[in-house]
């Protein structure tokens, strides 16, 4: 068989007579099931497949991953109206989940509504368009991600578990070029809006190259520089109960319209700023608020270095017995996002 892209071997078929349809059945290495072509002119073919795999993009030398489309050479104008229902979807030898959706055709290309795909632990929903335009093809998205812990997920998907939750959620709302399969952060244009309720940042330590973002501070670290003790706090991790933030630009350029919040039981963490995909590169001011007792230093939280016996001079001084109760400093995050430079920020030195 050859078409659409696909050039198989070893495909067996069958052909037979059903009431108002034609059923033809498939069996090959690619996908095993039965598809319904009624005889009405309009009613869209019925597709149930027992599984469908998806082969792994070969690498391809000078080529970015995140820039390879393997369904560049599919135009979507050609694509029939289907109402498909997979029971194992496979991306080379790993398992998906279950899919289901239909597609429509349209002026310039297709239309995908109630769109149920298992990836790996998530659920996405919602409605996309695949378009031919006359600069190329184009994907819209409108829908969303959801799943229970988020550290199943991130191990599924080949990252480290650093980040648990009781659920999450990733509300999308943007576009690409190239088909749905050619999706990468670096071209995405649009809004990302992300919650996550009930979980744990673990400290990292080297690796989960995607999520260093949330290892941009050691709070083990700070403590020591500080010489104060945050183990009762973060223990193995920060534990927070919500983490949200809400991310729109073009092309990969992000800036946060609500910025990275994390709340936990005694902390709060801010990151507010641009996040540049396309060139990994951020800029952001980021906000730790921890709670400083009475007989603490709080002059050296504030002033970010381990002058101990200078900041009690000043805490007596300024405040006497009158310590408050939780304290923040600013850092500034630039450079490179998965390894950035972080420098205290004065007072003078923050913005609104």
């Amino acid at each position: 068989f050859r078409g659409f892209g696909i050039d198989q071997q070893q495909v067996g078929a069958t052909l037979q007579r059903a009431a108002s349809a034609w059923q033809l059945g498939g069996d090959s290495a690619l996908a095993k099931g039965q598809v319904n072509v009624a005889d009405a002119a309009g009613e869209p073919m019925q597709v149930n497949l027992e599984y469908l795999s998806l082969p792994k993009a070969e690498g391809l030398k000078g080529v970015d991953a995140e820039s390879r489309d393997p369904l560049a050479s599919v135009d979507p104008r050609v694509l029939p109206a289907m109402d498909v229902q997979v029971a194992r979807v496979l991306y080379g030898n790993e398992l998906l989940g279950a899919w289901r959706f239909k597609a429509r055709p349209q002026a310039q290309g297709s239309q995908f509504s109630d769109l149920q795909l298992e990836l790996k632990g998530m659920l996405l929903n919602g409605s996309l368009s695949w378009n031919q335009e006359a600069e190329g093809t184009r994907t819209r998205y409108q829908g969303r991600l959801a799943g229970a812990n988020l550290r199943d997920v991130l191990a599924a998907w080949g990252y480290a578990p650093t980040v648990s939750s009781e659920r999450f959620r990733l509300d999308v709302a943007g576009d690409w070029p190239g088909s749905p399969a050619g999706l990468s952060l670096k071209r995405f244009s649009g809004t990302l809006d992300a919650s996550l309720r009930k979980g744990a940042i673990s400290n990292v330590e080297g690796g989960a190259q995607a999520l260093r973002v949330f290892g941009l501070l050691n709070f083990n670290a700070i403590g020591r520089r500080l010489r104060l003790d945050f183990s009762d706090l973060f223990g193995k991790g920060l534990a927070y109960d919500r983490m949200k933030v809400r991310l729109e630009g073009p092309q990969g350029v992000f800036v946060t319209r609500e910025p990275l919040r994390i709340e936990g039981p005694s902390t709060l963490v801010e990151l507010d700023g641009t996040l540049d995909m396309a060139k990994d590169q951020i800029n952001a001011q980021l906000l730790v608020s921890l709670p400083v007792s009475n007989n603490l230093p709080l002059a050296a939280l504030i002033a970010g270095a381990p002058a101990i016996g200078g900041a009690l001079f000043v805490v007596d001084k300024l405040l006497g017995d009158r310590v408050a109760r939780m304290a923040s400093v600013k850092y500034h995050v630039n450079g490179p996002w998965q390894n950035p430079q972080i420098s205290f920020l004065k007072p003078d030195q923050q913005k609104p």
